[in-house]
């Protein structure tokens, strides 16, 4: 009985899975973005008191904020590639359990789904009364 369990509820593990290799992508390309971004600030901070020209400073303040768009950007990018992955993977899973579902021949061969069954009936308002 505990193997038949095991085996339901893998479909759930999987997902979950999924959702915690995703989640770890995305903490790791936010946490490197911001260890980035705070590096780049505290440089062009020291890189503009250095410059005693406001043209110059100016020019170097335009390249710096190029620089942070194209950062974000590209991180932007590969987080939005992690969460299609994460989504074409959950739904692959989906698919592949309830075709699996689909497979049985009868509804007795999952209990719960006759337990559930009981409880719909009642509910059902097509149902000939």
């Amino acid at each position: 009985m505990y193997d038949k369990m095991k085996e339901s509820m893998q479909p759930m593990v999987d997902m979950a899975e999924i959702n915690k290799k995703t989640t770890e992508k995305l903490i790791a390309l936010q946490s490197s973005y911001v260890s980035d971004f705070v590096n780049a600030s505290l440089t062009q901070m020291k890189t503009l008191s250095e410059i005693r020209e406001p043209k110059q400073a100016l020019e170097m303040q335009v390249k710096y904020l190029k620089d942070v768009e194209a950062k974000l950007t590209g991180v932007a990018e590969k987080e939005m590639a992690a969460l299609v992955e994460a989504k074409e993977e959950l739904t692959g899973l989906v698919e592949k359990s309830v075709a699996d579902m689909s497979e049985l021949k009868d509804l007795k061969e999952m209990p719960f789904m006759a337990e559930l069954q009981k409880f719909m009936k009642p509910m059902d308002i097509t149902a000939k009364k």
